[in-house]
């Protein structure tokens, strides 16, 4: 049995649940009032006699203590007990008491406390759950406060990343209020084992998906934070009765760019939660912004037939009610330390009212405006300027703390983070900042300290960035930045400062940091002057790539970075020096930048030439790495470009041969994925033909369109009837499965019992100080 501490829960929380727990111990009635009403009020019960019959004091003190309590209980409220002459006085508090502690309570209060059993402690409260554990159900937060849960959550996360993460985010589920969506979210997930949170930013989408991980974990799930697919093929148990959740956060942040250039990265995701569908015990949950997901589905075939496209494996994140944003506000002040004034700042002519009815109200600018490190050297009217500013200027939300809360080496620092969009090996990013130190050092005449690595991080951990152990025994850290609003800050600052745009360029070490600047992103412009910087960089070999495989990737990255990111400057010179040098032997790694080069190069005839005259060479071993259907059909476009005959090369015997080769393996993969996608949907063997096969016939067709004409060959099918029979037998038991599972789902939403008040008032009660 679980042992609480009730540390998640408020003070409003804590007297909810004493209202609940005694009025099932005492068999009573008690009525809860607005806070602060008839002065010593929390609950009571009402006789005909006696309207204060029964008075309850309910006091959390569980971090200032015993001492506190008993002073602020002798100065404070003794003598309202004696204004209100109460037949019997109860106290309740989250403070461990002992007997000797609760005897002194009751001399204080004699004769109003008739017996020590009417001072109720934490572990009278722990005894009280024991016997009604209907109670623990309906106050969900309260297991977060269980000591054993919370041990064994972290000892479930057996890798290095995800433990840290989890130590992590232990902090912010005190601040989490529930919502109808947790219960969405739950019936979604345990119906289809798939649950994809979409929203705006800052809407919640990552705390909703932590507190659904952390539910899942005290039922023994092994929880996996993963920043790539790769990540979790590697862990993912063949056991089928293991435990396993995967929490992919962001998920198309990390191929996003790459899909809209063809890129095969969703083949990894949807495959991977196709994997996930069919394994008994396996869940995923992922989360992305909105737009970013729609413009993705848009241009990638993959994700739009994939199960995370699909709307129902889908949770929308849209808006609060009022009450809920004030929940919000009021936990993020309870829990995050914000010193007296502040509060009173807040609660002084109903502020508060203003902060949670704003246009940009949204639980990331809660938690910006509530950073104790940030905000608790204001004074009242500075930090009501800082509330109004950020709220009607909620893109400049880190502006404030990145101008003046920080010195010049930490801005470098966070500069140098962002280039690596979803954080990096500290290794790694350490050797980019001494990068960007030594510029500092040479061209800006800067002195720095041999510690400022280190000193950075400790001044910006938590506040701007996190730090993730993944592996204890080696002492291997990810540093990334703490959310994506810092991210979408930066970019801002870089697109108005061209100065430390020009800086950033020519200090990064690695190729990777450039990948922010992407034109096709169209998030911060290259101006020539530093697009003559980037050709510099990769003529002098000044860059280095953080990439494992980076012997086999460098010189195709290159060559795209040149083709790209320079259209202004002639790049000829050295694009055909990487060209000439090139191992063509590795072309599967580098295969997509020769594809681009192919496409987009221009204005580089000495480049164009050497692959005009090399193309024979080029294109036989490129046909051999093609793995995918929009860059099979380019085929054509390419020989014309650089001046050959495809019909010719397709009509002569070698030719002829691997074309059809290409095309036999594409339609087999098509085929692989295609059932993948739709296997476990189909319920009827008629479907088959209509939503599998005439898709790959017409795929096969556009193939033999584009590249050889008049031609007719049948492929055979992997996937044979019998199959299918099994296939549709085992989806007809997963659906009731399926229907079995969302119906045992947790609901704990629906079982919370409101009382009548309606929202205003209950908003001004949260708010009003006892």
């Amino acid at each position: 049995m679980a042992n609480y501490n009730f540390s998640t829960l408020n003070d409003k929380d804590l007297e909810e649940l004493a209202l609940d727990l005694l009025n099932a111990q005492l068999k009573l009635d008690l009525q809860s009032f607005k806070v602060g009403i008839d002065g010593g009020v929390d609950l009571r019960h009402s006789t005909p006699k006696n309207d204060n019959s029964i008075v309850v004091q309910v006091k959390h003190y569980l971090k200032s203590g015993y001492s506190k309590l008993k002073s602020d209980l002798k100065n404070k409220e003794l003598k309202k007990v004696k204004k209100l002459n109460p037949d019997r006085y109860i106290i309740v508090t989250s403070v461990e008491l002992s007997k000797i502690q609760k005897d002194e309570l009751k001399v204080i209060f004699s004769p109003f406390i008739k017996t020590s059993n009417d001072i109720i402690g934490n572990e009278d409260l722990n005894k009280y759950l024991r016997k009604f554990k209907d109670i623990q159900k309906i106050h969900f937060k309260l297991w977060f406060s269980s000591t054993e849960i919370i041990s064994n959550i972290i000892n479930n996360a057996i890798e290095g990343r995800t433990r840290s993460y989890l130590e992590r985010i232990k902090s912010k589920i005190p601040i989490y209020v529930l919502t109808k969506n947790l219960d969405d979210a739950n019936k979604i997930l345990e119906r289809e084992k798939i649950l994809l949170i979409t929203g705006l930013p800052g809407i919640g989408k990552t705390t909703l998906a932590e507190v659904l991980l952390y539910e899942k974990a005290k039922s023994d799930y092994k929880i996996y934070w993963i920043n790539k697919i790769r990540d979790a093929e590697d862990v993912i148990s063949q056991d089928e009765t293991e435990k396993q959740i995967f929490y992919f956060d962001d998920f198309l942040g990390e191929v996003y760019y790459e899909i809209l250039t063809g890129s095969q990265n969703e083949s990894e995701i949807a495959g991977f939660v196709d994997r996930i569908k069919h394994t008994p015990n396996k869940y995923i949950i992922l989360s992305t912004r909105t737009v970013i997901l729609e413009q993705a589905k848009a241009k990638s075939e993959k994700i739009k037939r994939s199960r995370i496209e699909t709307g129902k494996y889908e949770i929308k994140l849209n808006n609060y009610s009022n009450l809920e944003k004030a929940q919000i506000l009021y936990n993020h002040i309870y829990f995050r330390n914000l010193k007296d004034e502040l509060f009173d700042a807040i609660i002084h002519n109903q502020f508060y009212k203003i902060i949670i009815k704003h246009k940009s109200y949204t639980p990331r600018i809660i938690e910006f405006i509530t950073d104790e490190n940030r905000v608790n050297n204001f004074n009242k009217d500075e930090y009501l300027t800082f509330i109004k500013h950020n709220l009607d200027h909620p893109e400049e939300i880190w502006s404030y703390s990145f101008s003046k809360q920080i010195d010049y080496f930490d801005r470098c620092f966070l500069i140098t983070l962002f280039t690596f969009q979803r954080g990096t090996n500290e290794n790694i990013l350490n050797q980019a900042f001494e990068s960007r130190l030594e510029y500092e050092k040479n061209f800006n005449n800067k002195e720095v300290d041999s510690e400022q690595f280190n000193n950075s991080i400790k001044s910006l951990l938590n506040g701007f960035i996190m730090s993730s152990i993944i592996d204890l025994d080696k002492n291997i850290k990810i540093c990334s930045l703490v959310n994506p609003s810092l991210s979408d800050f930066i970019i801002g600052y870089l697109k108005q400062n061209y100065e430390a745009k020009k800086t950033l360029i020519k200090s990064i070490k690695f190729i990777e940091q450039l990948d922010f600047f992407n034109p096709d992103k169209s998030q911060i412009k290259l101006e020539k002057e530093l697009q003559e910087v980037i050709k510099d960089k990769i003529y002098r070999k000044t860059l280095e790539s953080s990439d494992e495989y980076k012997q086999y990737r460098y010189d195709g990255l290159c060559i795209e970075v040149l083709i790209k990111y320079c259209k202004k400057v002639d790049v000829d010179n050295i694009l055909l020096d990487i060209l000439n040098k090139i191992n063509l032997d590795h072309i599967w790694w580098f295969r997509h930048n020769l594809e681009y080069v192919f496409e987009n190069i221009k204005n580089c005839p000495k480049s164009e030439k050497y692959i005009s005259d090399n193309f024979n060479l080029i294109i036989n071993l490129y046909i051999d790495k093609i793995e995918d259907i929009e860059s099979a059909i380019k085929l054509p476009v390419f020989f014309t470009r650089f001046n050959y005959d495809f019909d010719s090369y397709a009509d002569s015997e070698d030719g002829q041969v691997k074309i059809i080769d290409l095309i036999s393996n594409l339609v087999v993969k098509s085929e692989e994925d295609l059932v993948s996608s739709y296997k476990d949907s189909i319920l009827d063997i008629e479907e088959i033909d209509d939503i599998i096969y005439n898709d790959l016939n017409d795929r096969k067709q556009r193939l033999l369109n584009e590249l050889l004409p008049n031609t007719i060959f049948d492929i055979p099918r992997h996937f044979e009837k019998d199959d299918w029979e099994k296939q549709i037998k085992i989806n007809s038991d997963n659906e009731q499965e399926s229907i079995k599972r969302e119906k045992n789902s947790d609901k704990y939403y629906e079982q919370l019992e409101y009382n009548t008040k309606i929202e205003n008032i209950k908003i001004d009660d949260l708010f009003h100080k006892s």
